[in-house]
């Protein structure tokens, strides 16, 4: 009996043995995808819509540029312009027309090819009244553009983009818009498939089932595979995509995580190659610790307040300087942020297109600020009521927000509320003008000043504050059509210098992408619009 109980203890202890050894550690998620070759990237947020068309933020941006392909892309470091779809173009002397020969390789993800037409009735359903496209402002150099998206021209045709034959697309223009070429890799210009289109009734309607992942083609370096709400959007290598020799990755997943805190948990543990952004509590020590792991990118952007003109008290100019002359920003950037971003004092940021930067043009005058306030009828603040501070889910926003509302009412007797929302929810009620500050930001579209200043034009789809100055856009039509660099830069500063002293927007700071990567992401370029379509990034399997 002895023995046996002996034999049972020798036998039990080399199955524990063999067990342990076949127990290694669980594979990471990041592990797990990086030998599969597919990227996780932290996105924010869920994308309000995956239709080109209409949309409208940096979250569905991300996404579009893996799936959509337009006639030209950017170098992913010196964004130069560089062919897409459109293999080559030609400009007229006089700069108004526009010749694109399409890429007999371009095709979309059921294999048929690309052609002229795609982009033609893509670009005549944004500007199509009935899909109310918040971009379409963006094909207003295009001629008849503004009549059409306006309605004063029914006639869609006699928009100027035609298809020549189906390798050629012609474009004339209203005037010689300099940086054209710079707009086309954005989304909305993006061509459309018209023929799924038209079987999901989608043509003239804001209908996006024709976006489901088994119902899209595309034409970018990926498809749609997988669109799960607070889980993932997830697309997957396109094997007829026109460049296949450049995409190294099978796919990317990105993940709507709106906390960064958790967002940071999920790349230490291994769920993120990539993050959106980093807590500010972790900038320094995951410099000390991690320095192969943080990214500190130049990032052409400003992070603003917009005000509601149509709500009082907002519709009062005084009222929203005092607000905008009353805020420290090195306070927000040196105790909340700490990654590098610097104060705005402007709305447009240094190196956007040779255009000089004027960081002087909002004023920090606390006493100057009290004696507006009590100009405006509302002395400490006395009979102002309190003001609601209207922001996207975010760790990131909420302290923001919270250091403002201190300062309102440290220094104006200014009381003010948080109210978050989910970023469609955000989306929204910006565009309903459900609101009375909003938590903003923007991104150049283009290395230009116009993709800042065109906001704010009466016309624009993406003007939620309700501004509406004539001399304004008088302004920027005069840089639209003036005959040098120097007119056209003359006339852009002076439309800022407007739209500062309106006080519409409160602009806080001028963008630094900080974020965190892993070191196996190879070919993930840094450049000032945090542009990229995935070509030519790889991961660095175990």
């Amino acid at each position: 009996m002895k023995a046996l109980k002996c034999r049972l203890f020798f036998v039990c202890v080399a199955l524990l043995c063999l067990t342990m050894l076949g127990c290694g550690k669980a594979e990471t998620p990041v592990e797990k995808a990086s030998r599969e070759g597919i990227l996780l990237v932290g996105n924010g947020a869920d994308p309000a819509t995956l239709d080109p068309t209409l949309s409208s933020g940096l979250v569905e941006f991300k996404i579009l540029c893996g799936l959509f392909e337009g006639l030209v892309s950017v170098d992913s470091v010196t964004l130069e312009v560089i062919p897409a779809v459109a293999e080559n173009w030609t400009i007229s002397d006089d700069g108004k027309k526009y010749t694109f020969k399409i890429n007999k390789n371009a095709r979309w993800s059921d294999g048929t090819n690309v052609v002229a037409d795609d982009f033609v009735f893509a670009w005549r359903r944004a500007l199509n009244p009935m899909i109310a496209c918040e971009y379409a402002t963006l094909l207003y150099p295009i001629k008849n553009a503004k009549k059409i998206n306006t309605g004063t021209e029914k006639d869609f045709a006699t928009l100027g983009a035609r298809a020549i034959d189906a390798q050629t697309l012609e474009v004339e223009l209203e005037q010689a818009t300099p940086y054209f070429l710079s707009m086309l890799y954005h989304n909305v210009f993006f061509p459309l498939p018209k023929k799924v289109l038209e079987k999901f009734n989608a043509v003239d309607k804001r209908d996006t089932r024709w976006t489901r992942p088994e119902n899209m083609i595309s034409n970018g370096a990926f498809v749609l595979k997988k669109w799960s709400i607070n889980n993932r959007v997830s697309i997957r290598k396109n094997p007829y995509f026109r460049a296949k020799n450049r995409v190294h990755l099978n796919g990317v997943d990105f993940l709507p995580i709106t906390n960064i805190n958790t967002e940071d948990r999920a790349f230490r543990t291994g769920q993120l190659h990539i993050t959106d952004s980093i807590s500010p509590a972790r900038i320094d020590s995951t410099a000390r610790d991690f320095p192969k792991s943080l990214r500190r990118d130049k990032w052409l952007g400003t992070y603003y307040y917009m005000l509601n003109t149509r709500k009082a008290p907002l519709d009062n100019p005084l009222v929203r300087k005092a607000l905008s002359m009353a805020i420290d920003r090195k306070a927000i950037i040196n105790g909340i942020l700490k990654g590098g971003q610097t104060p705005a004092l402007a709305f447009v940021p240094e190196n956007c297109g040779g255009y000089p930067l004027n960081n002087n043009r909002v004023k920090e005058n606390i006493l100057i600020a009290k004696q507006l306030l009590s100009k405006a009828g509302f002395p400490e603040g006395k009979g102002l009521g309190k003001i609601t501070i209207t922001y996207n889910t975010s760790e990131q926003h909420k302290p923001i927000a919270e250091a403002i509302a201190r300062m309102w009412r440290e220094n104006l007797g200014v009381q003010a509320e948080l109210f978050n929302l989910s970023w469609p929810a955000y989306l929204s009620a910006r565009r309903n003008g459900d609101f009375e500050v909003c938590r903003s930001s923007w991104v150049a579209d283009f290395p230009a000043p116009e993709t800042f200043l065109d906001i704010f034009k009466s016309d624009n789809g993406l003007n939620h504050s309700g501004y509406s100055d004539s001399k304004y856009d008088a302004l920027m039509q005069l840089a639209a059509t003036a005959k040098n660099k120097k007119d056209r830069m003359a006339y852009l500063s002076q439309a800022e210098d407007r739209l500062i002293d309106s006080a519409v927007i409160i602009p806080l700071y001028f963008y630094s992408k900080s974020f965190l990567i892993s070191p196996k992401v190879k070919g993930w370029q840094a450049n000032p619009l945090d542009y990229r379509n995935y070509l030519d990034v790889s991961i660095e399997a175990d």
